[in-house]
């Protein structure tokens, strides 16, 4: 089985909410194996472009594919068996522990009317601890803090063990820790063969954790290409507005990012 049938692959996709144009004609391809990051300004239609990939939004041009196969083919069950999927807003009402939320993980891998298996619990748990969310098992999820909602809802997405994982802004919420722990989490998903895609703000930890990235502005693919490709000064100050020098970090052995200052005038009109 090739990369792209083994991966996620968007096909000139087109979404547009009441009369405008929010992702405009965007493809892109993520192999097993890879952690694609998803960079752009507020605005650029990252969200929306993640909805449509992980199946939750259906697009008005163009196709999505995982494992080579239509997404809108699948029923939720199966799509849940193939792509998990965090989203940006983890916000929960119920009086669930964290452990429940996690278990349903697993309820696409058993039959309808089935009970969950002890092979199905002894994932959950698992999960759990892969994501640093252990601790909050038998906490409800109305006490937790956005931060710990978001942990819990990356270890649902780890015990439906998916060739895809695609999360919306993972570590927004998150302390500094958390942040490089979900970000290493990420890295061995994919050193275990899953194709990994992330929305990010942090520029520096997208260069240090991803092996490439998609850069979006105003609903368009503007490039894709390893982190020292797509981050560069000029590219800071057209589409960011930032004057910013990037050489190499000698210790992380990534990028280093210093933005110095707004500048305006190179802040496209859209912007403004």
């Amino acid at each position: 089985m090739n990369e792209t049938q083994t991966g996620l692959c968007a096909d000139r996709v087109g979404v547009d909410i009441d009369g405008l144009t929010i992702v405009d004609d965007v493809s892109l391809s993520v192999p097993g194996g890879e952690v694609l990051g998803l960079i752009g300004p507020n605005g650029a239609g990252k969200t929306t472009l993640v909805r449509v990939l992980a199946g939750v939004a259906v697009p008005s041009r163009g196709s999505v594919t995982v494992g080579g196969a239509p997404i809108t083919r699948f029923r939720p069950a199966e799509r849940a068996r193939r792509l998990a999927y965090v989203p940006q807003d983890t916000a929960m009402d119920f009086d669930f522990t964290a452990r429940d939320v996690v278990l349903m993980g697993r309820h696409a891998h058993v039959g309808r009317f089935e009970p969950l298996r002890p092979v199905d619990h002894r994932i959950t748990d698992d999960a759990l601890a892969e994501a640093g969310a252990d601790r909050l098992a038998e906490q409800l999820v109305t006490t937790l803090s956005g931060g710990e909602r978001q942990l819990v809802q990356l270890a649902k997405a780890l015990a439906q063990r998916t060739a895809v994982l695609v999360l919306d802004e993972p570590v927004a919420a998150l302390d500094l820790r958390h942040q490089l722990h979900v970000l290493q989490v990420l890295r061995r998903q994919a050193a275990r063969g899953l194709a990994v895609v992330a929305v990010l703000h942090d520029l520096e930890q997208a260069a240090r954790f991803c092996d490439r990235l998609a850069l979006m502005d105003a609903g368009r693919l503007v490039t894709t290409g390893p982190p020292a490709q797509v981050l560069t000064e000029q590219t800071l100050a057209e589409i960011y507005g930032v004057r910013a020098i990037v050489d190499d970090d000698v210790t992380t052995g990534s990028l280093r990012i210093t933005a110095l200052d707004v500048d305006d005038l190179a802040v496209p009109q859209h912007r403004k």
